[in-house]
């Protein structure tokens, strides 16, 4: 593949910026896709967020084969705070955010340059989603609504793998210390700044599914997400902001009905699994209300269908969501 010129000297101001947190298992993998690179990008800064593994010391061991500077945190404070102290450690004026136990496709630096060059603001990449065993999923066709990149995000976290200027980050006042939702937060407070979203032009990137994952709990993360949305419901100024904070909350507690229902249904209290999946109603998107409907009508017929359809094939016990419990880390 030839690269213009102009790629390849931007790249020499993008830096990419990796959390990472007891990823000894990744941290290779994840820093192999960046040396493998179309265009490389001219540092690479890892923050070991206070692990009790190697992360730092396999991370350090990169370092006659990519730009890459370690910085190791004190205490274990979450990746919000990990990356903004991976971005304070370069002057690149370009930065593409990595997590440790996620990777690149060789053109991933390369198409974020060529996408920001066309649409300067808050880049998403379009991503495959990988659990060991089970092969890659391909992103659904997204049909999110346009009006408004900031109602889009009231409604849902659809940025991936964000790639963005140094001067948007500090006009959006950076990375704020939320253990979860700091990305989804950064992410509106760009276009609340005034960024345009816009997403890349095919996948770039691997997103890692395993048990280990802050983000790999379904229920965790839908019930932190209720409670971003509520704070961003109590604080909207337009009717407009409202109204899309009021429609992601009706998502995501529609999600969290579905698991509360397949919960019950496992412990053979159906009645009350039929119970919550109806009170669900009419939350959750398309397909969650599809499953929530279903799972009303015949909860034991549904839930059995459901399993044999689930794309990812896990350990048994490897993952069962829990009701009731607190939205602390």
């Amino acid at each position: 593949m030839t690269i213009p010129d102009q790629v390849v000297d931007d790249a020499n101001d993008v830096a990419v910026i990796i959390p990472a947190f007891n990823a000894a298992s990744y941290i290779d993998q994840a820093l192999a896709s960046v040396a493998a690179q179309t265009a490389k990008p001219g540092a690479v800064v890892v923050v070991d967020d206070c692990s009790a593994d190697d992360t730092a010391e396999l991370a350090s061991r990169w370092q006659d084969r990519l730009p890459v500077q370690v910085v190791r945190q004190i205490a274990n404070r979450g990746p919000g705070v990990a990356r903004d102290a991976g971005i304070a450690a370069t002057n690149a004026g370009l930065l593409a955010m990595l997590d440790a136990d996620d990777m690149f496709l060789p053109d991933h630096v390369e198409t974020m340059l060529r996408t920001h060059a066309c649409a300067p603001g808050l880049i998403s990449a379009q991503e495959l989603s990988w659990t060991p065993g089970a092969g890659l999923s391909f992103p659904a066709d997204e049909r999110r609504d346009r009006l408004s990149d900031v109602h889009s995000l009231l409604h849902h976290n659809f940025v991936n793998f964000g790639f963005f200027s140094r001067a948007l980050y500090e006009k959006a006042g950076g990375f704020s210390d939320k253990y979860y939702c700091e990305d989804w937060d950064l992410w509106l407070r760009m276009a609340r700044a005034g960024a345009t979203i816009t997403s890349a032009s095919h996948p770039t990137a691997i997103h890692r599914v395993h048990p280990q994952s802050l983000s790999y709990d379904a229920v965790m993360i839908a019930r932190h997400g209720v409670a971003f949305l509520t704070a961003e419901l109590a604080a909207s100024t337009t009717p407009d902001d409202a109204a899309a904070a009021r429609a992601g909350l009706s998502a995501l507690r529609g999600k969290l009905s579905f698991y509360r229902a397949s919960e019950l249904i496992a412990a053979g209290e159906l009645q009350q699994a039929r119970r919550t999946a109806i009170g669900g109603l009419p939350g959750g998107g398309v397909k969650a209300c599809a499953g929530l409907m279903a799972l009303a009508l015949a909860p034991a017929t549904a839930a059995r269908i459901e399993r044999l359809t689930r794309r990812y094939r896990l350990q048994a016990g490897a993952y069962v969501p829990t009701g009731g419990g607190d939205l602390r880390p």
